[in-house]
């Protein structure tokens, strides 16, 4: 789906992600690599494979839109350093031509080093064009905000005694609230004030509201 955004044309994608065509930049939130052997590493069942759901989906992004530059709106990986590190090295490896920043979010707590050493540039916040970055959202002076952290879903209602809660894009004047991306992750239910854009997440459709 196609949405204008500060005078940008942004592309919203269910695997929710944002492309942004005029820099040819894509730009997720909430990766939370590594969460999953997290959760495994303290005895909970997850199966390993639902970690590499993740790799697919953003290779398949970075391939169909021919990405040049890839924001990261904080929480990449979750928390301390396992086993899922390895893939997110192979996979930086294989898109190694692509510039790869990173708005660090309160999960992102490796040392900043090892991000350099596999070439990914940290930011406490991020200016673009009209837009800024940062995890938590802010109110940066002169530029539309994009942040995650939150990540929104919205309860929708149907009849009586039923309702279904969806991952969402979320749309204000002057700011903006990203899906998170990462399979093993929950949702916060946002309240949109009127005139908001919320863009509901399906499984492979996107609807407005």
């Amino acid at each position: 789906m196609n949405v204008e955004v500060a005078g940008e044309e942004l592309v919203l994608h269910h695997h929710k992600a944002v492309y942004w065509p005029d820099r040819q930049a894509l730009i997720l939130a909430d990766l939370h690599l590594g969460k999953i052997d997290h959760f495994r590493n303290s005895g909970l069942y997850v199966p390993a494979i639902a970690a590499m759901d993740n790799y697919e989906r953003m290779s398949s992004l970075m391939l169909d839109f021919e990405v040049k530059r890839l924001i990261v709106v904080g929480d990449l990986f979750h928390s301390t350093l396992n086993a899922d590190w390895k893939n997110f090295a192979t996979f930086r490896t294989t898109f190694a031509s692509v510039d790869f920043d990173l708005v660090i979010g309160n999960h992102d707590i490796l040392d900043v080093a090892l991000w350099e050493k596999n070439n990914v540039s940290v930011y406490q916040s991020l200016t673009v064009g009209p837009f800024s970055f940062s995890h938590y959202e802010e109110e940066i002076f002169g530029t539309y905000n994009l942040s995650g952290h939150v990540h929104p879903g919205v309860r929708l209602i149907g009849s009586p005694g039923h309702s279904l809660t969806l991952p969402c894009f979320h749309f204000g004047k002057s700011s903006g609230i990203l899906p998170a991306f990462g399979t093993f992750t929950g949702l916060s239910v946002l309240s949109p004030q009127r005139d908001d854009q919320v863009i509901v997440i399906g499984d492979e459709e996107l609807i407005c509201f």
